[in-house]
């Protein structure tokens, strides 16, 4: 019963998010967690919907716990990096892009964030090397 709950919340948070009310999804999500513990989704949505509200510290933790659950999720990394670069922590930043992208390295998102970091950080071959890597990755999905 407390896993179908979980679920009910947390798809009121995903309509919440969707139409950004953020603060409606913020609690809809910490009641799926409530119910839930391990529930890795409210978690990294829960990140979401706090650092679209600039609430970077609460996003991180948000996205280290969804990370403890599944230590190998590059959406994850890939999300703890969108706040470390939101904050102007551009090194941590590049570590979890590039964590998500050994994870998964056919994802997309994570090379263009990475190249993004790059480029703000003077590093411009790096930043042409991720989008080169990028645009081959969405060459190849297309086909």
């Amino acid at each position: 019963m407390k896993q179908q709950s979980a679920r009910v919340y947390f798809q009121a948070g995903n309509y919440f998010l969707k139409r950004r009310e953020f603060l409606s999804a913020i609690n809809s999500y910490k009641d799926a967690i409530r119910l839930n513990q391990e529930y890795f989704k409210a978690y990294c949505n829960l990140g979401v919907a706090y650092k679209n509200l600039g609430l970077y510290k609460e996003a991180e933790v948000a996205f280290e716990n969804a990370i403890k659950i599944k230590p190998h999720s590059g959406v994850a990394f890939n999300n703890l990096g969108n706040v470390y670069t939101s904050t102007g922590r551009f090194n941590e930043a590049k570590r979890f892009y590039r964590k998500a992208i050994a994870i998964y390295p056919k994802y997309q998102e994570a090379y263009y964030n990475l190249g993004q970091v790059c480029y703000f950080t003077g590093e411009e071959e790096k930043a042409i090397e991720m989008r080169v890597r990028l645009l081959k990755l969405r060459s190849k999905s297309r086909r």
